[in-house]
């Protein structure tokens, strides 16, 4: 007795097992990719904004232990305003804006601006994705 076995359902189940199967791997793969970059960049923005605020807590640091020195003199960035000091430093397409004033009879300071931003670029490709019409 031959017994005839039909291949035909069974290999089309099986077929389209496999190509869902290699799909959901290939989105894995692009999906892990993705994440590994995009961590990258977010490293390198994180490292570019706490090397801006290192930079801004020297400052203070240096405007707290000067006494009557003037840190324009010893560090880049610094400017003397009427009754206190400006700091601005750039890195990686941020800026840093400290600025510190004199409080009156004590002769210490006081932080009166901490604004860290990213520069605004005209030429970057991502502003024109809005035109703003």
């Amino acid at each position: 007795m031959t017994h005839k076995t039909r291949l035909g359902p069974i290999a089309i189940f099986l077929v389209i097992v496999t190509m869902v199967i290699t799909t959901l791997a290939v989105l894995t793969v692009a999906t892990s990719n993705a994440d590994v970059i995009m961590a990258k960049r977010f490293a390198d923005i994180t490292k570019i904004r706490y090397g801006l605020e290192a930079q801004g807590e020297e400052f203070l640091s240096y405007t707290e232990s000067a006494g009557t020195s003037n840190p324009a003199d010893h560090m880049n960035g610094v400017t003397e305003t009427g009754n206190g000091y400006e700091f601005t430093a750039e890195d990686g397409g941020y800026r840093l804006e400290v600025a510190v004033t004199r409080q009156a009879g004590s002769g210490r300071y006081e932080v009166t601006k901490w604004k860290l931003t990213k520069i605004w670029n005209a030429s970057d490709p991502m502003n024109s994705i809005w035109p703003g019409n």
